[in-house]
This record gives C-alpha cells, sequence and structure tokens, in this order.
C-alpha cells in the first residue's frame, strides 16, 4: 500500500469513527506457529453489547503487519470465529461472538483469527485498531470514546536453530475485572507458555490511533499500582476514584540459548479493563501455596482454602498449563458460608517434564447474597516437574576403559510424548555420595563432576543405553560416574545414585619422574614405579594364565611436559623371566640429557611372552619457569601425571648456594616479592601427591629442575580508574581518576589522557599530566559525547594499556510542533523545532493528505514557511502529515529516532 494511498485510507476511517463505536473495552493479540514460518494470528476483544453499541459490532477486524519502524507491509482480513449462529450479512463464515452474563447483555466476547506467512530473521509488529473505546475511561484524559482501541504483540522469526518455533502464552483469565474503592484489587493474566519460555511482567501503556500510544493516558504507576515480574500479580492496593480504568500488562517472552543466554522471542500486551464500583463487600483471601517440585509419574495433592471476612459463599478456580495436558489435574472444593476448601490432585506425566515450572493460579470470587458487586483473589504458585533418574546405572572396568550401562528413566520412554534427546555421562576422581534434590535436577557444579560422553537418543529406533569411557583413566584411581537424561528443551533428569569403579591393576604404574641433575648436557631424571597386581581370589589383577611369562619392561621417554614418548631408553630383554615376581628392577635413572631447558616425559610398555598387554599412563618431570619483575621473580611450574599433586614446596638457593624452603603452595605459582631489582635468585619446586589407593606408596615427591632469574622492571602501572560527569547544558564534561592497585603503581611518573568520540574508535591522546594532578575539564562545541581514558607512566617509561573506559553521553533532544499560523504577523509563521539539541541532521518529509509532498529538509532548524516545494506557493489551511528520521549524536554513534505526526497550517 503506497503512502497516498494509506493516508487517505486512514483518513476515511478516522472520518468514520464518529459515525460507528465498538466501545471497545479490552483485550490481547496472540498467535500460534502452524509450521514453517506460518502462523495464526488471534484477535481477542471485550466489547459493550447494548443496543446502542450493536449496529456496529464488528463480522470482521483487520490486522496490520507492520517493521519495528511502523511501516505497515501488509492488512488481513480477520473473520470473527466464535458464537453460535453467522454474523449478520458475513460472507466468509464469520460468527456471531460470545455474549457475557446473557441476563444483562453487558459484554461481549470475539475472537478473530487469520493465518499468515512471515519472513525469517525479521521482528513485526502485528497489531489491529478500531476507531472507538468505551466512553468515560477515568484514566484518559478527555472523551475517551474519540480514542481508538487498539492491541498490538511482537513476533520474531529467527534462522537459529532452538529460536525458529514459537507461540505466544495463552492468557487463561479474561481481560475485565471488577474492583471496589477502598478494597484491595489483585489480577492475574494466567498466562502458560507451550513453548515452557520464561515470562516476564511489566506494566505498560495502552494504545491507539495507529497503534500509537494514547495522548492524555495516566499509567498505572500513578495509582500505586505494581506487577510481580515473576508470577504476573497485579495488584491495586487501595483504589480511591469510582469508574472505569484500562490498564497494560506487557508480557515478555524469553528462551533459553545454547550458549546459557536468554534471547527475548515475542511478546503479548493485554489491554485490562477494571470497573471501580462503591460497595461494602470486602475481598475474599487465598490462603499462601508454596512452589513445588515432583517427580514425572508420583502422586501429588495440593490443598486449596480462602476465607471471606463477610462471611460470604466462595467459588473456587485453578488455571494453568497442567490443565491443558493429559492427564490434566483434577480441582474439587466445596464451601460454606466464610470458607471454601478444595484439594488439587494430579500425577504428571512425562510429557509434562520441562525447564521452566508451570504457573497455577488460584482464583477466589466470593458469592454476596446481598447483591453487592463480586470481589476476587489470586494466589500464584509454581510447580516444576522433573524427570525421574534412569534406572540400573552400572560400570563395570574392561582393561583401561570402563563400560556404563543404565536403563531410561520410569515412565519416559521414547513413546512417552516427551523425546528424551540423549544422554549425559559424567565422571569425578573419587568415590563419594551425591545429594540430588528434585528441585536442581541434572548435575550440580558443586559435585565436582565433569562430562566424558553424550549418548544421542533421538531417531534411533533401538536406543543404546550404554557407553565406554577410555578418556585418559588411571589404574589405581577409583571413578564415580552418573549418568542424566536431556529432554528437548534442554531439561535434565534427577541423578541416579552414584556408582564407583577401578581399573584392574594388569599394567605397571608411574611413581615418580624426578629431576636429580639439572645441565645443558649431563642432566639426570630419576624413574620409579610399581608392578602389576597378580589376579587372585581377592584381587583384580593380571590374569597370569591368560598372559603367562616371559614378561617384559619397556621404558619410553619423550622431551616435554605433553611431548610423546617414543624412544626406548631401558628395556629387560636381556634376561628373560618366567615369573612376573621376579621383575625386580623398578627403577631407573636417565643420563645425558639437557634438564637446564627440557622436562622430560616417560611411559612403560608391560609385554607377556612378547606380546604388549598395555601400557602406563604418561608421567613428566616437573618444570619450572622464573620471570623476573619488578622487586620480584614471578614462578610458574607444570606437569603431566597419573597421580594428584596437591602441594608444591618452592626452595630457594640462600647466600652458602644452599636450597632452603621458603613457602608451600597448592597452586601452579608463586610470587617472590622484596627483592631487589638487578640481583639473581634461584629457585626449584617439589610436587607431592598420590594415587587414591591406599594401596600404593604415598606420597609420592619430585622435584623440578633448577631455574634463576633476575628481577627488573618491565611491568606497566596498573590504570587508573576514571569518572567523567557531562553537563548538557553548559556543554562541559569534568574528568577525574584516581591510582590503580597501590602494589603495581608505586613510581607514575605523568598520566595521559585519552578521548574518542564514538565508542570502540581509536583513542587519541589529548593531553599529558604530571603524576600530582588528577582531572581535567573539555568543553567541546556541539557535543559532550565521548569516551575517555587515562593510563599512567611509571619512569621506565612503561605505559599501562587502555582496559577501562568511562563514556559520557549526550541528551539528545527534538521536538516538533503540531500548528503554525501562516498570517504574516511574525509569530508562529514557520514550522521549527521546538527542542533541537545535539541533533547532526534529519530527513524530514511533509505531505497533505493526499500523499503529495510538499516539502523535505536535512536541516534541523527546519525553517519550512508553509509553501509548496514544487509550486513556491503556500500550502492550503489544513492537516499535513509528516515523517522525520533524526540523526542525534551519541557516544555509541548516530542514533536515528523516527518521529511521525501532523501539522496543521493555519491562515487566520
Amino acid at each position: 500500500m503506497n503512502l497516498k494511498k494509506l493516508i487517505l485510507f486512514f483518513t476515511l476511517i478516522f472520518s468514520a469513527s464518529f459515525l460507528f463505536a465498538t466501545h471497545n473495552r479490552s483485550g490481547e493479540i496472540t498467535y500460534q506457529w502452524i509450521g514453517g514460518n506460518q502462523y495464526k494470528i488471534r484477535v481477542t476483544t471485550y466489547t459493550s453489547f447494548t443496543s446502542q453499541s450493536a449496529p456496529a459490532d464488528r463480522c470482521e477486524q483487520t490486522v496490520y503487519i507492520s517493521t519495528l519502524g511502523g511501516f505497515i507491509l501488509d492488512s488481513l482480513n480477520a473473520p470473527r470465529v466464535n458464537g453460535s449462529t453467522l454474523c449478520s450479512g458475513s460472507t466468509n463464515g464469520a460468527l456471531d461472538g460470545e455474549i457475557l452474563d446473557p441476563g444483562t447483555n453487558k459484554f461481549k466476547k470475539n475472537i478473530y483469527e487469520v493465518v499468515y506467512t512471515f519472513n525469517s530473521g525479521a521482528t513485526y509488529i502485528i497489531y489491529m485498531f478500531d476507531p472507538n473505546r468505551n466512553a468515560n475511561i477515568v484514566n484518559i484524559i478527555g472523551n475517551s470514546d474519540q480514542q481508538p482501541f487498539a492491541l498490538t504483540d511482537t513476533l520474531k522469526t529467527f534462522n537459529i536453530p532452538g529460536l525458529t518455533v514459537n507461540s505466544t502464552p495463552t492468557l487463561l483469565n479474561p481481560p475485565i475485572d471488577e474492583a471496589c474503592v477502598g478494597k484491595p484489587f489483585i489480577h492475574n493474566p494466567g498466562a502458560f507458555d507451550s513453548n515452557g519460555d520464561s515470562l516476564s511482567y511489566n506494566l505498560s501503556i495502552i494504545f491507539g490511533e495507529f497503534a500509537q500510544p494514547i495522548q492524555g493516558y495516566i499509567p498505572a504507576q500513578n495509582y500505586g499500582i505494581t506487577i510481580n515480574p515473576v508470577t504476573g500479580d497485579f495488584y491495586w492496593p487501595n483504589p480511591t476514584i469510582q469508574g472505569e480504568f484500562n490498564f497494560g500488562i506487557l508480557i515478555t517472552e524469553w528462551r533459553k540459548t545454547s550458549d546459557g543466554d536468554y534471547v527475548r522471542v515475542g511478546s503479548v500486551l493485554r489491554d485490562l479493563q477494571i470497573n471501580v464500583v462503591v460497595c461494602n463487600n470486602n475481598p475474599p483471601v487465598v490462603a499462601n501455596i508454596p512452589d513445588t517440585c515432583i517427580l514425572a509419574g508420583t502422586d501429588y495433592m495440593q490443598l486449596i482454602s480462602a476465607t471471606d471476612p463477610d462471611n460470604n459463599m466462595i467459588d473456587l478456580t485453578v488455571t494453568g498449563g497442567p490443565f491443558s495436558l493429559n492427564p490434566a489435574p483434577t480441582f474439587t472444593y466445596s464451601s460454606i458460608p466464610g470458607s471454601a476448601n478444595g484439594a488439587m490432585n494430579w500425577t504428571p506425566p512425562c510429557n509434562a517434564v520441562r525447564n521452566q515450572p508451570y504457573l497455577i493460579t488460584v482464583k477466589a470470587s466470593d458469592i454476596p447474597s446481598t447483591g453487592e458487586t463480586s470481589l476476587t483473589d489470586f494466589e500464584s504458585f509454581f510447580i516444576r516437574v522433573v524427570a525421574p533418574p534412569p534406572q540400573n546405572l552400572t560400570a563395570n572396568p574392561v582393561g583401561s576403559s570402563v563400560l556404563i550401562t543404565w536403563n531410561p528413566p520410569a515412565i519416559c520412554t521414547q513413546t512417552s510424548g516427551n523425546i528424551i534427546v540423549s544422554y549425559k555421562i559424567y565422571r569425578k576422581v573419587g568415590c563419594a555420595p551425591i545429594s540430588p534434590t528434585i528441585c536442581e535436577p541434572g548435575v550440580s557444579d558443586a559435585w565436582g563432576f565433569s562430562l566424558v560422553g553424550t549418548v544421542n537418543a533421538i531417531g534411533v529406533t533401538n536406543p543404546n543405553y550404554s557407553f565406554t569411557d577410555n578418556s585418559n583413566l588411571v589404574q589405581g584411581i577409583d571413578y564415580s560416574y552418573i549418568v542424566v537424561a536431556v529432554f528437548a528443551d534442554g531439561s535434565s533428569s534427577l541423578a541416579p545414585a552414584v556408582v564407583c569403579v577401578k581399573l584392574v591393576r594388569d599394567v605397571p604404574l608411574l611413581t615418580n619422574v624426578s629431576v636429580d641433575t639439572t645441565d645443558a648436557s649431563v642432566g639426570k631424571v630419576f624413574v620409579r614405579w610399581i608392578k602389576p597386581l597378580v589376579k587372585n581370589s581377592t584381587v583384580n589383577g593380571l590374569d597370569t594364565i591368560a598372559n603367562p611369562g616371559p614378561y617384559e619392561f619397556r621404558l619410553l621417554q619423550g622431551t616435554g611436559v605433553t611431548g610423546v614418548p617414543t624412544v626406548v631408553i631401558y628395556s629387560a630383554t636381556q634376561t628373560y623371566f618366567a615369573q612376573l615376581i621376579n621383575l625386580s628392577d623398578t627403577t631407573f635413572t636417565s643420563t645425558n640429557l639437557n634438564t637446564d631447558v627440557n622436562a622430560y616425559n616417560y611411559k612403560l610398555d608391560f609385554y607377556s611372552n612378547g606380546n604388549l598387554i598395555g601400557s602406563s599412563q604418561k608421567a613428566s618431570s616437573v618444570r619450572l619457569t622464573a620471570t623476573g619483575l619488578a622487586k620480584r621473580v614471578e614462578l610458574n611450574w607444570s606437569a603431566s601425571t597419573p597421580w594428584t599433586n596437591n602441594t608444591y614446596y618452592i626452595y630457594k638457593q640462600n647466600t652458602s648456594l644452599n636450597y632452603i624452603l621458603i613457602d608451600s603452595t597448592s597452586s601452579l605459582s608463586y610470587t617472590d616479592t622484596g627483592l631487589v631489582n638487578g640481583a639473581t635468585y634461584c629457585y626449584k619446586v617439589k610436587s607431592r601427591g598420590g594415587y587414591n589407593d591406599p594401596n600404593i606408596l604415598s606420597p609420592l615427591d619430585n622435584w623440578s629442575q633448577k631455574t634463576c632469574a633476575s628481577p627488573v622492571d618491565k611491568e606497566a602501572p596498573c590504570q587508573p580508574s576514571i569518572t567523567a560527569d557531562g553537563d548538557c547544558n553548559t556543554q562541559i564534561t569534568q574528568i577525574t581518576w584516581a591510582n590503580g592497585a597501590a602494589n603495581c603503581s608505586y613510581d607514575i611518573l605523568y598520566y595521559n589522557l585519552y578521548y574518542t568520540a564514538i565508542k570502540d574508535s581509536q583513542y587519541v591522546k589529548i593531553d599529558s599530566f604530571a603524576n600530582n594532578i588528577n582531572s581535567f575539564t573539555t568543553d567541546y562545541a556541539n557535543s559532550i559525547a565521548g569516551c575517555y581514558a587515562v593510563t599512567a607512566v611509571d619512569s621506565f617509561g612503561n605505559e599501562s594499556a587502555i582496559i577501562n573506559e568511562f563514556c559520557v553521553d549526550n541528551c539528545p533532544e527534538y521536538e516538533l510542533p503540531n500548528i503554525i499560523t501562516i498570517n504574516g504577523d511574525s509569530i508562529n509563521d514557520f514550522f521549527i523545532p521546538i527542542k533541537n539539541r545535539f541533533v547532526k541532521d534529519i530527513d524530514l518529509k511533509i505531505y497533505n493528505r493526499w500523499g503529495s509532498l510538499m516539502f523535505e529538509t536535512t536541516d534541523p532548524a527546519i525553517h519550512w514557511d508553509g509553501k509548496n516545494k514544487q509550486s513556491s506557493l503556500p500550502c492550503v489551511s489544513g492537516t499535513y502529515y509528516y515523517i522525520c528520521e533524526v540523526h542525534m549524536i551519541r557516544y555509541t554513534g548516530i542514533e536515528t529516532k523516527k518521529l511521525k505526526g501532523f501539522v496543521q497550517i493555519l491562515k487566520n
């Protein structure tokens, strides 16, 4: 639809709005994903149903699809789909709607539906508007029945896996309610998201003409209204004014992505109407209900009760997502004057398992016997349904691997309606029980497990409920395993009890790789190992019957901590041992090495009768590095060993050339401080650790090589912290800074100040300051936007890196008038901005009611004299439509703000 037709179309609609009125009261737009990029859009409205409004009853509504910027992409005809008979005059099967409160013919509920296909990777605004709201809405200044009624919604289409399917929440409680003056009021939309998205709730404005904010709207916050952002409880503690009010509730959907972030995938805006009346009734009170977690397949019962201070009977209803499942919960209650008691019972099926909990809303409505207005109370609580753990978990050693097997969780089979997509297998060193809780399914980080494998379970006819772990397992170590099931939405089952296992001790174990001598050519490394165990009735070791002698060790050596040992440096091939017990050689010293430069690593191959049975895990020497810094030496070391090192002892050479213990640590680094720059200091480190098998010798001590370093100041000072305070009115920015941490800022000589007008652009140095100055004032013209950073330079010329910055932003303003009077009196003769600050340029176009371009400019000052740009003749009196893109100067770059509106030209 071109702009000329669009403006004419809206002109005709607004002209007609004074002739017809549906007196819309409340409603919302929702949508349901059908497939691909196709969605069913549903518009739900509540209208007055009286003899005055019936003639304008809508059989169809027009639904508009627009971009975020407001450009209309399409308009759709949506027929009404609820009711029992055809709508009068309908040619497309539209129905007549549903009359609520039939005895009074007070309201009508209307549902309109249409299917539409969107493009991928874009954000759309879906909206409708009807000419008139009902009259006398208290929080709309002016004639509310002359304000169009609009509903709006946001739809995002994604090309990202996991985000392509989305339907809005279903709102289970109607958007029309009653309250009493001076009595607390509560409303809950009863939102249920079938996709399992997380929902947040905010108070919002309501909309009218062009689906733009209503002018003269008084927001809910002005009346002391709040909303719970998690449960959606809309609470008005004390209504003081009688009459009808309309408020907005924005419900936003958030979906967790594979990287753990939450992405906004859509939203629903509810236009809620509340009729506040004078009454002597008091609302009932629903007893508090705690949140809970339950296992799928187990019975759950929740007692629900409410009391009424006026001794009225009470009607209890319970709504929520579980009531759409099969089997659904059941709820029964009974009421006597002043109270009601009931019970909700549910045995959740496996297809109820999901990451997000279900919101359950309890509504209590009193039934006054005196004809007073019925008042309500809401109580919301969450139920999270968790899958039970996988069953029959086992772990058995098979050579140097472990075979893990399990069965699916009870009731959660591949035909249970909720597909298990995978099983995740976790392992940790050691054997200790875990304490899973129903509300914390999956694997807690506090347990210390690591993921070692995933078994796919989706699209597999006969899923394999087993996994072989052969990743860096070591003899002599206890291992714990757990397995959890993972569902399509990322939710995990409860973890089962831990199973523990230890590999068979059928190969030798290395216990020592220790540097004896540090030298560039005659260095020495000492290596020690222990023999395999022999299998018997009580020991799980080498089967000497299946693997008879003679037996042989071959020691292989490699260079570096992580290198591959390939060179055989020791072998017992000169003597064949008939019995394993006769293999007594379990140490070897490797000589003529360059231990000054290199670490060395080792592995033992074990042979039976010339056949390789297996190999030990690789072990390396401890490699130490020393780095001289300002008045200190930083030590770092590494080693790769099958045993666990838990303590490291730091030795330092004294003036007698002896190494003495100066400290110990459990980390892989240490800093020796208080040293003299230029002096030489030498160190070595002893590691201490062991296997967790109590039958293996412990502790295991191993030395690093010796290494030396001299402290020298090559380290830049810490970057000073910085703050900046910009004043938009004076266009002056005050910048202050302070030293960084004392241990790296003790010899600052001067500071450098850097600036960039746009964040993440190249910084430019604008000045330098002595070390006793810590502030600077700028007065850049036309803009205060930009980012500042301060660096410190020490006496050795080391300058701190720019890591932290402080950005100041402009306060751009641009506002246009809605009327000019071209009468030559020099007052308001030009269309010029009311406010114009920190604006680079604009793109303004002004059209007449027929869509013809009257004027355009890029000058923010505009200065339009009301003349046609083509003819240079004065435009006739009337209303003109403008579209303006305002390019504002911000520290993040140029920001565009789009303005749309009307300006009226008067000549008298």
